[in-house]
């Protein structure tokens, strides 16, 4: 079927006296097949549908088990009995080659496929058809292999809710980011960075920028990327998450983009420096992203679905070589790398009932930590983040009953309380005979070091640190002595502090230039108002300490930030946008 248009409909119109002619006939089996196909399209897209498993065999060879698929037309590819290939056998194995071999796998691709079969004698043939016609067609399938990625409108799940761009895909290094498509103002999403090393060769690492418009990453708009395989588990595929904030903005484009010349990608001893472009995109606006991803695909459905020149094959797996001089061994078979498979009825109902009960479990969660803030006996099932250190104190010249002070220790646990262990050694005498104390080291008898000494623990909450004082009870000429702490915070403790939040009002006010407006906060979970304001734009305007905002002389969108003087940790921010004096109001 090369004619792949479906619209319009037409069908027969029967009536006593037609003759029909092949024409006729063709036009019948044509409007049922457009019909059936333009609903599998439209109601369940393209993808595998059941089963339709790759299986490694052997060194050599892959089987491709039973199983049914929509292609992007809605045509049905059935795979009636399992099929064995050797890799080197399949199509496309030698233009791959040619493409570049080096890359060590191949994606496995499915299409649909039709051909005539059963000849048969044509009573009127003439000409050409003299020697006969085939009676009927035959719609099966074709296997091959391809080095070339899919288009980004893939027609998978994953492509109508997220953006992607391959910054960097050679030398057996692929580099992709990810981006959901649809934001809501102010909301917190990733970056998702996928690293795949798909030779596993020497260790790699890179570094470069990234500029952000109408996104942040803690307040900036820029992001320094680095990554070091030595410093991660080998794996064949790592995955980055870079924290951002939308900005307070309705109906603007976010993007991430590299920043020119600063990819640099060390493999060994080799330094590689060119990658692409790297832009990716997001649509920022008021309304909820899931709410604008459904109207968004509902208006844009039958154009994309009906498009004639869409034409995608079904990515069944990406399957990684080794490859000798004259053998193409497999090392090992990922399926559906781009996620094509279609939720029909059945696992819709599935994923949605499996979804509910994870639902109820984190509401179960949330309630036992909301108890356990209340005083309550709760035991959880999360684990405490730990952090442990030490400290020298001198005890040159230290004598009886003196308080010594360390300097600040900061624990890395973040702000809010923690729970400090303390405990001391004397250094001296071979490490395996040496004994820490904890507590009073008093109710000891013959402790042989000839010290003693009470310990404790200032916490600064807010700062991420606290300080060790220790107080001499007995020192019998030791001049060292190594105090070990331990640092615990509970899960309860995070949620807590987590729950402390700023708002800026107005937000995203608009302006003349030269003029001015009052800034005010509101806090959620603290009751301090003292408020640290900046202007984070250089000749974005000025604003005092009570948040009196006086914009600049020449228009712009200017960001404005506010911090909490108590917990500096918790801030805002918003944008100001500066017009000209006899620019219209955006509406």
């Amino acid at each position: 079927m090369k004619n792949l248009k479906s619209f319009p409909f037409e069908r027969n119109r029967y009536f006593y006296g037609k003759l029909l002619s092949v024409e006729d006939f063709e036009t019948e089996q044509k409007y049922f097949n457009d019909k059936r196909r333009t609903i599998n399209r439209f109601l369940f897209g393209s993808g595998v549908v059941c089963g339709l498993q790759v299986v490694e065999v052997d060194e050599e060879s892959i089987s491709l088990e039973r199983g049914l698929a929509l292609d992007f037309a809605g045509r049905e590819i059935v795979v009636e009995e399992p099929v064995v290939k050797r890799i080197a056998d399949l199509d496309g194995y030698d233009a791959a080659e040619d493409a570049g071999g080096e890359e060590g796998f191949y994606y496995l691709c499915l299409d649909y496929q039709e051909e005539p079969f059963e000849r048969m004698h044509n009573v009127a043939g003439t000409g050409e058809n003299s020697g006969g016609e085939f009676n009927k067609y035959r719609e099966g399938y074709r296997l091959f292999l391809t080095r070339t990625e899919p288009e980004k409108e893939i027609g998978s799940p994953i492509g109508l809710y997220e953006e992607w761009v391959e910054i960097y895909g050679e030398n057996g290094i692929k580099i992709r980011h990810v981006l959901p498509r649809y934001l809501e103002m102010g909301s917190e999403p990733f970056l998702r960075i996928e690293v795949e090393n798909t030779r596993q060769q020497q260790t790699f690492s890179f570094a470069y920028e990234l500029e952000l418009s109408f996104l942040t990453h803690q307040d900036e708009a820029k992001v320094q990327i680095h990554f070091d395989e030595k410093e991660h588990a080998k794996e064949k595929k790592y995955i980055l998450e870079i924290p951002l904030k939308a900005a307070y903005i309705d109906d603007v484009k976010g993007e991430v983009s590299l920043s020119p010349g600063s990819f640099v990608l060390r493999i060994g001893e080799r330094e590689y420096g060119t990658a692409r472009q790297g832009r990716i995109q997001t649509q920022i606006g008021r309304q909820e992203a899931g709410r604008t991803l459904l109207e968004t695909y509902y208006r844009r459905a039958m154009e994309d679905a009906a498009a004639p020149s869409f034409r995608q094959s079904i990515y069944l797996a990406r399957i990684y070589v080794v490859k000798t001089e004259d053998v193409c061994l497999i090392e090992r078979v990922e399926r559906l790398p781009f996620g094509q498979y279609i939720f029909h009825t059945e696992i819709a109902t599935a994923m949605w009932y499996k979804l509910a009960e994870d639902v109820k479990k984190l509401k179960r969660k949330q309630a036992e930590e909301t108890d356990f803030g209340k005083g309550r006996t709760v035991i959880s099932t999360q684990q405490p983040e730990t952090a442990c250190g030490e400290v020298l104190f001198d005890l040159t010249a230290v004598k009886k009953g003196e308080v010594l002070y360390s300097d600040r220790i900061y624990h890395g646990l973040g702000f809010g309380p923690v729970s400090i262990v303390l405990g001391y050694e004397v250094e001296h005498g071979f490490p395996e005979d040496r004994e820490i104390f904890f507590g009073d080291a008093s109710v000891f008898q013959n402790v042989r070091d000839g010290f003693q000494a009470s310990l404790g623990a200032r916490m600064e909450s807010f700062q991420g640190a606290f300080v060790i004082g220790m107080k001499v009870q007995k020192n019998e000429d030791v001049e060292t002595v190594r105090v070990r702490w331990s640092a615990q915070k509970h899960p309860a403790e995070r949620t807590e502090l987590q729950k402390k939040r700023l708002f800026i009002q107005p937000d995203v006010p608009n302006l003349r230039v030269g003029e001015s407006i009052v800034f005010t906060t509101v806090s959620e979970g603290f009751q301090d108002e003292r408020i640290q304001w900046s202007v984070k734009d250089l000749g974005g305007g000025t604003i005092d300490k009570n948040g009196k905002y006086t914009a600049p002389e020449t228009a712009g969108v200017f960001r404005i930030q506010a911090v909490s003087t108590l917990y500096p940790e918790v801030g805002a921010s918003t944008f100001v946008v500066v017009r000209e004096k006899n620019e219209e109001w955006l509406r």
